[in-house]
């Protein structure tokens, strides 16, 4: 049997092993404090701040891809429109897109946070 195989069943069972215990931890953590007399509203904030940092999270890998993408189009623009001494790539266009719409992602994150937070 070759040795790829026991890699993939310990990394499985190092992903079961991790999620198991983190769950049964959150749950005895979280019967612990609702037994001393903590109101069940922590959850229910701590769980919109989990929420709003997965939405920037996720706004900002959005922008990042659409960078990315961005910056192959215009990468292919400058090789055809404007190459003077016959430059293979152009890392420049990536660099650029990719930080403008990170940019524009994380700005659109904070107004989307701050319209939530209002409600």
């Amino acid at each position: 049997m070759p040795y790829s195989y026991f890699v993939i069943i310990a990394v499985c069972l190092t992903i079961f092993g991790m999620v198991y215990t983190h769950l049964t931890y959150r749950y005895k953590e979280r019967a612990a404090l609702i037994d001393s007399g903590l109101d069940l509203d922590f959850f229910r904030k701590t769980l919109r701040r989990q929420n709003l940092m997965l939405l920037s999270a996720g706004l900002v890998f959005i922008g990042f891809s659409i960078g990315v993408v961005c910056g192959f189009f215009f990468e292919k623009y400058l090789l055809i429109n404007y190459n003077p001494n016959d430059y293979r790539n152009y890392p420049q266009a990536y660099i650029s897109m990719v930080t403008l719409f990170m940019g524009t992602a994380m700005t659109v994150a904070y107004f989307l946070n701050r319209r939530i937070n209002k409600q």
